[in-house]
């Protein structure tokens, strides 16, 4: 398996009058398997019918979903970890830290032993040979920064 990239310009903004061109190697999906691909494929590998898959992915996700609710972490296995989590603002003073200052709520995955060694061996290769551009490097990703890199999936 490789991990495709490509070559992105980005502009950093640091403050209104200074900006600063960089470039980042982003990585390049191929596309999304949807949730229906994925109950049929999950089918086709192991014989098990596919509204029966429907039925415990369905399951799976209602029951994390309520342990995740009240607080938990729940692990998978060796596909990994889910969690929540939050993105806040800093403060100079202990006293001004309450919920206002908490910008973002979020599930965090912690991939298992599987994904990790998948990681591990995959190779790099790069994508054609453009350089695509980035209007301003501050644009939010879905984890709340700026710029990561990463192309955004398709699917969302």
């Amino acid at each position: 398996m490789a991990i495709r990239y490509k070559k992105k310009q980005i502009t950093l903004c640091f403050d209104k009058e200074n900006k600063v061109e960089k470039y980042v190697a982003a990585n390049v999906l191929v596309g999304s398997i949807n949730y229906s691909k994925l109950c049929d494929e999950v089918n086709q590998r192991t014989g098990i019918h596919r509204a029966m898959v429907d039925v415990v992915l369905k399951g799976v996700q209602d029951t994390m979903v309520s342990f995740i609710e009240e607080g938990f972490s729940v692990k998978l296995g060796e596909f990994g970890s889910f969690r929540p989590a939050i993105n806040a603002e800093s403060q100079d003073k202990m006293e001004d830290v309450n919920a206002n200052t908490i910008i973002r709520k979020k599930i965090v995955f912690t991939p298992g032993s599987a994904f990790k060694e998948m990681l591990g061996s995959a190779s790099i290769e790069l994508f054609g040979d453009n350089v695509t551009g980035s209007n301003n490097g501050n644009s939010e990703n879905p984890d709340g920064g700026g710029d990561s890199g990463e192309t955004p999936d398709p699917a969302a």
